[in-house]
């Protein structure tokens, strides 16, 4: 079961371009209810649960390629 406050973000962000979340930038994300309780003005200073190793701006490494056709030069 999907919790209320992640199917009303979902909601936000799949529905037409007149209502949705961002529109009025970040602070349209601050009053989704799944942020409750997030501190926004500390959020720079977190550190991510995960940070890749990249080799530049073109690296995909990180990324699974399914289609033997996309990863040929």
């Amino acid at each position: 079961r999907v919790p209320a406050a992640a199917r009303e973000l979902v909601r936000g962000l799949l529905c037409a371009r007149e209502g949705r979340l961002g529109r009025g930038g970040a602070r349209d994300f601050r009053r989704v209810r799944l942020f409750r309780g997030l501190r926004w003005e500390r959020l720079r200073r977190y550190l991510p649960p995960f940070s890749p190793t990249v080799d530049g701006a073109a690296d995909t490494s990180n990324f699974d390629v399914l289609d033997d056709c996309l990863s040929l030069p």
